[in-house]
């Protein structure tokens, strides 16, 4: 019989930190990229577009991955509640990863409609941002509104992970470590 994981794989590992990375940059800067596109041109909202596509591509991929994959098993010893917990602010991850990418580009007609100039957004500069269906509802609210949503779960996420590290001192945290930053996290509670 196979040993039980205890941490996840290297390209689960990968594809959470990747996405984290682009996720954060996108938290932090996505709305001044939409902005300097009204002023000047098209380059800081294709960066935009190409990073929030390349967000979803890496979140279905993370998805089909974690579907094939499973991940280990929660610590023994977890309260069902926070196991349940744990795996809704999974869901609503996946939701958001997806959603946030989607409602932006069902927002593109209405933006480009407004921002006349801005027709010449391309996703990593190989080619145009295909044009979304205008469904008459309020997409960016929808795309501003996720997005807040995301900043207050990826906060839960990493308050969540810090107290399972130093409060709880069990492996939640490092199980989803490279293997160096694992050992040297270990060392520091132990």
């Amino acid at each position: 019989m196979a040993a039980a994981k205890t941490k996840y794989d290297t390209v689960a590992m990968s594809l959470h930190w990747l996405i984290a990375a682009l996720l954060i940059f996108m938290l932090i800067f996505g709305e001044d990229l939409m902005e300097a596109g009204e002023v000047g041109g098209t380059l800081a909202p294709s960066v935009h577009v190409s990073i929030g596509s390349a967000i979803l591509v890496l979140t279905v991929l993370r998805l089909v991955w974690r579907l094939a994959n499973p991940p280990p098993a929660y610590p023994a010893g977890m309260a069902p509640w926070v196991q349940m917990a744990s795996k809704a602010v999974q869901v609503l991850f996946y939701i958001l990863l997806i959603g946030i990418p989607l409602t932006g580009w069902l927002a593109m007609p209405r933006f480009l409609s407004r921002e006349g100039a801005m027709t010449g957004i391309t996703i990593f500069g190989a080619f145009p941002v295909p044009g979304a269906p205008n469904l008459g509802l309020p997409t960016k609210s929808f795309h501003e509104l996720m997005s807040n949503l995301m900043i207050a779960l990826l906060t839960l996420h990493v308050l969540a992970a810090l107290k399972h590290h130093f409060v709880n001192r069990d492996d939640v945290l490092r199980r989803m470590l490279p293997r160096g930053i694992r050992s040297n996290a270990g060392q520091a509670t132990d």
